[in-house]
């Protein structure tokens, strides 16, 4: 019994120790933990390109060929009812897209504001979240058209197309698609349309007129490209940012890390989509949904960065002469609003694209519990109230279990007597010990694990509604009462410092807030008024040991996720009450 002592004292010890350094750790460790560094630039920046692009595309052409004469390059001014942004004539590269609805992170939100590129600046852009960041490194997506014919000259990263939209100011709105053209020279004239909806989709269509005396292969790629720093970190924890997929109806997770041990990875579908996906936002493209393509994944290191490239491409079409051939593709550049994704789901006929969120293997539940507290924030339009409002209903709801839970521990905790008796009487002899319990149990009318059944059938759907709260698009920058102004990050002020009165700065472990602190006390409150271990030591541990360590590790977390641990607790506390006070009756 002694040493049985030691090890829970030394498992409390270490637990608490790995609760209170983890979250130092990873600040250190990790440049960017929680999402991905996004990144992009204005459309003049030179691209990135590989050795893939060069191995097949934008072949060294022939010393006979006479390029076509150059235009003026265009920046095209994306105007839309969610999108805002620019779009260079130059390779044609969306790479500078803009959110309406949605703020870039400031540091007044808890977090340190990224530089922002020159586009940025734009006074109608600076302070509006970027799907493709604002940082110095590349991030973008275009089509590109490939040939097997090395001579053939083709319209590549330093191509300027011409603008056909008339006027010098060129707008690309709803009602206002962009046109391009570019003619080869030699034979090929190749014309793009782009055309923009009232949400996050681009619908862009790619036609080729041979008007020469000669057959020509082609094909078209979709191509999504994204560097990171050499020594950045693109791990994150409780939901999924990376290259993704879904393929002959199947989710594909393609990580960062597999994609660079591996150097490439390939998929072949019939239908669905593909792209990169962060927390809230995703860049993807959708083909022709009867179509068949294929999708590679490949890992590049660049000039001391980590290139990882998404590409996408059908069958070679032979284009006969004084023929044309077309071909649509759709990209979603936006953020994960599951009412839009369901919508285009339905409208374009695009099998799961829901999944583009995290929903985790409990998609089931946590989908409902999603529009749920969507639906609740639109109705009372506070994302901290809606978070209480649905923990209040699913409490409710799950009441005739939890009531079945706590009438049999508080059973037990009226029988703990008898129990500490026995447990003393047989201590050397669990053979009799475990009969004279048994006994007890048989003549209370007790089932000592009926306590557990009712918690184990409410744990999915707590843990559903957990999974909602860290992936929900509607937390971010959500303000809720008082000092917190973003429900998506920590905690931000600490009762160490006194809530920034003393003007010093504290180690990550120290930034423990008043709603940490008041789910500390709750889970306190909780184990007290609950039946304890008979073990002292171990009683001990889950009343002390248990709450710190728990507020420690909440400390770090979305301070939504707090709120909602925070008022559950009150509520199985009154439960609790209640229960108690029926069975006193």
């Amino acid at each position: 019994m002694e040493e049985e002592k030691r090890n829970l004292l030394l498992f409390a010890i270490v637990s608490i120790i790995i609760m209170v350094c983890y979250p130092f750790y990873m600040s250190t460790h990790s440049l960017n933990q929680g999402s991905v560094i996004q990144s992009a630039n204005d459309g003049n920046d030179i691209q990135i390109t590989t050795q893939q692009n060069h191995s097949t595309n934008h072949a060294a052409v022939a010393t006979n060929k006479k390029a076509p004469p150059s235009v003026a390059i265009k920046k095209i001014q994306l105007e839309s009812a969610n999108l805002r942004g620019t779009i260079c004539s130059k390779s044609v590269s969306i790479n500078n897209i803009f959110l309406k609805k949605y703020k870039r992170d400031l540091p007044t939100s808890g977090k340190k504001g990224t530089p922002l590129t020159d586009s940025a600046k734009n006074p109608d852009t600076k302070d509006l979240a970027s799907v493709f960041g604002n940082t110095e490194n590349k991030y973008y997506a275009k089509l590109e058209w490939i040939s097997s014919d090395k001579t053939l000259l083709l319209p590549d990263e330093e191509t300027c197309w011409k603008v056909d939209t008339p006027g010098n100011f060129v707008q690309l709105s709803e009602q206002s698609p962009l046109l391009l053209s570019w003619d080869n020279g030699d034979g090929l004239r190749f014309e793009r349309k782009i055309s923009v909806d009232e949400h996050y989709v681009m619908t862009i269509t790619d036609s080729v007129k041979n008007y020469g005396n000669r057959d020509v292969s082609l094909k078209l790629t979709s191509v999504i490209c994204r560097e990171f720093a050499a020594n950045e970190t693109n791990n994150t924890f409780n939901f999924y940012e990376g290259p993704i997929g879904y393929f002959n109806g199947k989710l594909e997770e393609i990580s960062y890390d597999d994609v660079m041990k591996k150097k490439s990875i390939e998929h072949r579908s019939s239908g669905g989509w593909f792209g990169i996906t962060d927390k809230y936002w995703l860049v993807a493209f959708v083909p022709d949904q009867k179509s068949n393509y294929s999708v590679s994944y490949s890992y590049f290191p660049y000039l001391n960065k980590n290139l990882y490239r998404v590409e996408s491409a059908g069958d070679f079409v032979t284009v006969a002469a004084s023929e044309e051939i077309t071909q649509v593709n759709k990209l979603f550049v936006g953020a994960k609003e599951l009412k839009i994704l369901d919508m285009y789901e339905n409208k374009l006929g695009i099998a799961h694209f829901d999944l583009a969120i995290d929903f985790g293997c409990l998609y089931i539940l946590t989908k409902p519990l999603l529009y749920a507290l969507a639906f609740l924030k639109d109705i009372i339009g506070n994302m901290g109230l809606g978070i209480l409002l649905l923990t209040l209903l699913i409490k409710l709801l799950l009441f005739p279990l939890a009531h079945k839970s706590y009438r049999s521990m508080n059973r037990l905790k009226e029988i703990q007597p008898k129990i500490q008796a026995l447990q003393k009487k047989y201590a050397d002899d669990k053979t009799k010990l475990g009969q004279e319990l048994s006994a007890v149990y048989q003549k209370e009318g007790i089932n000592p694990i009926g306590g557990c059944l009712p918690t184990l059938l409410q744990s999915p759907v707590l843990f559903a509604l957990y999974k909602v709260l860290y992936i929900s698009i509607e937390m971010r920058q959500a303000p809720f009462l008082g000092w917190i102004d973003d429900l998506s990050l920590p905690d931000p002020v600490s009762l160490f410092n006194l809530c920034g009165l003393i003007p010093i700065t504290l180690p990550s472990f120290l930034n423990i807030g008043i709603w940490p602190m008041l789910m500390g006390l709750s889970m306190f409150w909780q184990q007290k008024i609950g039946p304890s271990s008979p073990d002292a030591a171990q009683a001990k541990v889950m009343l002390f040991v248990m709450p710190i360590m728990f507020t420690c590790m909440f400390a770090q977390l979305p301070s939504g996720l707090v709120v909602y641990w925070t008022f559950s607790n009150i509520l199985s506390i009154g439960q609790q009450y209640i229960v108690s006070r029926s069975i006193r009756s």
